[in-house]
């Protein structure tokens, strides 16, 4: 079988773990897959923020969940209320906040969904795992979190898109639930 339709069918989420660092090398590929993504019109009106800081990521979780309450988000106030809720899940080495300009491209989201999944794919044909976060964005306009996503370096201007963290299984992938019937419609 071809390796990109290989992998495109292989990866999947990871949610535990080893505390294996990652490579310079191969961080600094994974971000350039991303970097590499289709974008609207070409703009590249992204910004990743990479946090490899055991601490800082705690700090992420810390605000995350505290913005989460704040701002009233019902559908994650379960995950900002438990013990054991966790940006990186199980202290995955890499943590990157994808953010874009909303007046710099007519489709900042779908833009950073491509550079996500380029990431995704690129950290898997290297044998490590990742896993979309998406929560960050749901907060990315609260006052207190923008200003603590503002001082990690995300650019003011810029609205948070989604975040993954990457970092080697600890344990093997889950497998492929199965698909969806009726989901392909030939004309």
């Amino acid at each position: 079988m071809n390796q990109v339709i290989q992998a495109l069918l292989e990866r999947r989420s990871i949610r535990k773990y080893t505390d294996k660092p990652i490579s310079a090398a191969d961080r600094d590929a994974i971000l350039q897959a991303g970097l590499h993504a289709p974008s609207s019109k070409n703009t590249q009106a992204w910004h990743l923020t990479v946090v490899e800081k055991p601490d800082v990521i705690q700090d992420i979780t810390r605000e995350v969940k505290a913005a989460i309450l704040r701002a009233g988000v019902t559908k994650y106030e379960g995950l900002a209320k438990s013990e054991n809720y966790a940006v990186n899940f199980r202290a995955a080495p890499l943590f990157v906040i994808v953010s874009a300009d909303p007046d710099g491209t007519p489709c900042p989201g779908e833009d950073c969904a491509c550079l996500l999944e380029n990431m995704f794919l690129a950290a898997h044909s290297l044998g490590i795992g990742s896993c979309w976060i998406n929560q960050l964005g749901c907060v990315t306009d609260e006052p207190e979190f923008r200003k603590f996503v503002t001082s990690l370096g995300v650019p003011a201007a810029y609205k948070v898109q989604g975040s993954a963290c990457f970092g080697y299984a600890d344990g093997t992938a889950p497998k492929a639930p199965p698909r969806r019937e009726g989901t392909i419609n030939y004309v």
